[in-house]
């Protein structure tokens, strides 16, 4: 997204009528003339929570490039200007419903679509002409699990990329001496800031343009899109395919959410489609969409401004004469704080938490036995050196994974090599979502086969993150009866019996409201770092605005409507940490019955005292914060592999590792993409042509993906039975007692009207049996879809809201199918209603399901 250069406005006009856009991330502005001709229309200004201000800085360039005299009106539009208009009496409030068409009157007279992406809201118009005017003949905006496509790419961008781009150096405004010269800095650090965040979308862009086969991601929603970009990240793929795979993923969301399956194609002209809001900044993602579309997308001057001239049309057109003073700014911000709901201050909680600080010795004596553990999370790689002897931590590394997994090893461990002299490495170990290709990094296949040769037992472990977690905490005090765990993506909840075994256990699957990526992306909005100045700033607050904790969407609009009341920066940011506590506890976890008495808190954001005042507060409870607590998986993983080497020396075996030294880190890994049939020919199924992944290292070949066995190295000498396939096997088998398959009703000859059955939902599995002899016992030929593939899928998203899961969209693609099939006469679309049952297991059905 690459900023236009600022025009020089034209001062002749006698009246001037000013629009300002005041949205969740941006300030737009534009200064017209009584003839509607746009005077002036800059660069927008991104306002990092603080909207208030940004108005005053872009009022005062108005002042500098127009007579301000003459200004007739402003007028206001975008969500955190709703309120002005309370305060601010004779002001003009426009909805973006109205505004957006508005001001493509004026930069795009001849346009009858308009597709608008901003930060938060999405919108779809289509224009015509009644009575010689032009009216809004449709409208449509994006649900909120769907909308956010705005933010959803500058998260992605910053993460991915504030590795490369540096921090820019601030001046302190303290040094200022005078209010005058207060403002002049507070601009200068918030254009660099912008500058930043410019050059790093500048920078996905064009990475994006140059991938060949962008990522797939199916996703629903922002907060998902977001955890299988990270997922894909931590299988391998590179950050160019996944780029791209983002840009045309908020283009298809777009469409599917927003648009609908209307067809463009034959009822739109040349020069008739638009595209506004500064998502469409990016060049991909308006080609994507217009491809999607198979239409053209023109993007026309003050793409970026249009609501913002639109509510300057309005008020030309209402004759509206208020001229906005910047001193109402406060009053604004005062009237909506006054509703807002509180917490105590975070501050008042501290007394409840006990967080502790270890040094870590700064020598390793020569001859050590060691293991290695590596905890490859979401956001954040973790490298622990473990003294088998002792299981003490001797040396540890935590680094930002910055969308570059394979690179953030190799960083972790060239820093943990500077020991390589005085270590004996005994075993490796992985954990964590990156573990599998962590796995296939460290661990060389030849070395593993000569161990199995010669009958040595391997002493590395790839272990899931629950246990490692457990046996860090357990290993610093084993009285814990339950673990908080917040990772960057997954959060775990643990608890154990008083015999020390595991209670309950829990992880996230895709919802992430209360994890640590949710958190960051948050304060990042307020351009604040999780580890330090979000946690002092929380700490300083009076008092904690409370904000919706239910879903991660909704947390960050509750935020951005905390920007538009005017809250101090420490009170949004007690917000947030507060809210993604609570949504940790009360949605995840499920209140305080699940919580025992020794509560230890880990992972990343409990590394910070604000965060864990904020458990203690929600939770009622003493909260323990154990040294190295942001290392409890990769030391836990460590730990394990300490235990397995134990059990072999108790039981006298031998015992090595496979580890393939520390010339990793100067070790090419290449990657490629390859479908199954090209790879296996003969041996492949024939039926879903997976696209497989091969990664090459050293002499190793390692494939990956696809559905069965094959697609997996480790499983290549001893397959395991392939479950999904013997199921679709039996279910068919009966099912063809009733009726046929999909692929063969071509040559069935069916002697009664056929209908179709879903392979999905309620009727894969016994239902669907059941439906089949109950229709062919009355008098019809039954028809079942086939087995879901990538094309189905495909389908299925195509075809669905976005806020669907991928099984209620796959239900979907079926019905198309069938829907689609002309020898089909009817179809079962059912809508099975579950019977409450007084104990478990109950509650099986979704609402998508029953309804």
């Amino acid at each position: 997204m690459i900023s236009r250069p600022q025009q020089r406005a034209q001062t002749q006009a006698t009246e001037l009528f000013v629009g300002f856009d005041v949205g969740s991330s941006f300030v737009h502005y534009a200064v017209l003339g009584a003839d509607r001709t746009v005077l002036y229309s800059p660069d927008p200004i991104m306002h990092f929570a603080n909207p208030l201000g940004a108005i005053g800085e872009a009022w005062r360039d108005i002042a500098a490039h127009c007579d301000a005299t003459r200004i007739k009106s402003t007028a206001l539009t975008g969500s955190a200007a709703e309120t002005f208009p309370r305060v601010m009496r004779g002001a003009l409030y426009v909805y973006d419903s109205v505004a957006i068409p508005k001001g493509a009157e004026v930069v795009a007279p001849a346009a009858k679509c308009i597709f608008h992406i901003g930060a938060k809201d999405s919108y779809f118009f289509s224009l015509g002409v009644v009575n010689d005017r032009q009216v809004i003949t449709e409208w449509r905006t994006g649900t909120k699990c769907g909308g956010g496509s705005g933010m959803l790419v500058e998260k992605q961008c910053r993460r991915m990329f504030q590795g490369d781009v540096p921090a820019p150096e601030l001046e302190d405004t303290a040094s200022a001496r005078s209010e005058a010269e207060r403002e002049l800095i507070a601009e200068r650090n918030r254009g660099r800031l912008q500058g930043r965040l410019e050059e790093m979308l500048r920078r996905a862009e064009e990475e994006a343009s140059r991938s060949k086969e962008p990522s797939e991601f199916l996703a629903r929603c922002g907060v998902v899109v977001q955890s299988d970009l990270i997922h894909k990240q931590n299988e391998g793929a590179t950050r160019v395919d996944n780029l791209a795979g983002l840009f045309r993923t908020v283009a298809r969301n777009y469409m599917i959410d927003v648009l609908g399956s209307r067809d463009f194609a034959s009822t739109t002209k040349s020069g008739q489609a638009i595209s506004t809001g500064g998502v469409f900044s990016n060049d991909l993602v308006r080609q994507n969409l217009a491809d999607l579309l198979h239409i053209e997308i023109e993007r026309p001057a003050h793409h970026q401004n249009i609501a913002a001239i639109g509510a300057a049309v309005k008020a030309l057109e209402e004759k509206n004469t208020f001229v906005m003073d910047l001193g109402q700014l406060r009053n604004v911000a005062e009237y909506s704080r006054e509703k807002r709901k509180f917490a105590p201050s975070l501050s008042e909680s501290l007394p409840r938490v006990h967080a502790k600080t270890e040094t870590l010795p700064s020598e390793i004596p020569a001859g050590t036995e060691v293991v290695l553990g590596i905890d490859g999370g979401s956001t954040t790689t973790k490298g622990a050196l473990v003294e088998i002897r002792t299981g003490k931590l001797l040396d540890k590394l935590y680094v930002k994974t910055h969308g570059n997994p394979e690179e953030s090893l190799k960083h972790v461990l060239k820093y943990l090599s500077r020991h390589k002299a005085n270590v004996i490495i005994k075993g490796v170990g992985a954990t964590g979502s990156a573990r599998k290709l962590y796995e296939k990094i460290l661990l060389s296949k030849s070395k593993s086969r000569d161990l199995s040769q010669q009958g040595i037992a391997s002493a590395d472990r790839i272990t899931d993150e629950i246990t490692c977690h457990a046996l860090g905490v357990k290993h610093n005090n084993p009285e814990v009866d339950t673990i908080f765990e917040i990772g960057g993506q997954d959060m775990k909840f643990t608890s154990f019996n008083k015999a020390g075994t595991v209670k309950e256990a829990k992880m996230n699957y895709s919802c992430q409201a209360g994890s640590g990526q949710t958190l960051e992306n948050m304060a990042d909005v307020i351009n604040l770092s999780v580890e330090s100045t979000l946690q002092d700033a929380a700490l300083r607050a009076e008092r904690v605005p409370i904000i919706d904790s239910t879903c991660g969407v909704f947390m960050e609009m509750d935020e951005n409507r905390l920007i538009a009341e005017g809250f101090s920066r420490d009170e949004i940011a007690a917000a947030i940490i507060r809210g993604t506590a609570a949504s940790y506890f009360y949605k995840f976890v499920g209140g305080s019955q699940h919580a025992g008495d020794k509560c230890s808190a880990q992972g990343g954001p409990a590394l910070g005292k604000a965060f864990l005042a904020a458990l203690a507060q929600v939770t009622d409870k003493q909260i323990e914060g154990y040294p190295h607590r942001e290392m409890f998986g990769a030391w836990g993983q460590a730990l394990d592999i300490i235990q397995a080497i134990k059990q072999f020396e108790q039981d006298g075996k031998k015992y090595g590792t496979a580890f393939r030294g520390w010339g990793i880190i100067d070790m090419a890994f290449h990657k490629r993409k390859v479908l199954c049939r090209d790879l296996f020919a003969d041996k492949s199924c024939g039926i879903r042509d997976c696209q497989l992944e091969v990664f090459s290292i050293e002499d190793d070949e390692i494939i990956t993906g696809g559905f069965c066995p094959r697609g997996n190295s480790e499983s290549a000498k001893k397959p395991k039975t392939n479950y999904v396939d013997r199921y679709h096997k039996i279910y068919e088998k009966h099912f063809k007692k009733q009726g046929c398959l999909f692929s063969e009703l071509s040559s069935a000859n069916p002697d009664a009207p056929t209908v179709g059955i879903k392979r999905s939902m309620a009727t894969l599995g016994t239902k669907g049996v059941w439906s089949a002899a109950l229709f062919r016992k009355l008098g019809f030929y039954p028809v079942v879809s086939p087995r879901s593939d990538k094309d189905i899928a495909k389908i299925g998203v195509d075809n669905s809201r976005t806020e669907f899961c991928i099984a209620r969209k796959l239900a979907t693609g079926h019905a198309a199918i069938l829907n689609d099939c002309p020898d089909l006469k009817y179809l079962f679309n059912p809508s099975f209603i579950e019977v409450r049952q007084p104990s478990p297991p109950d509650l099986k059905y979704c609402i998508y399901t029953e309804s």
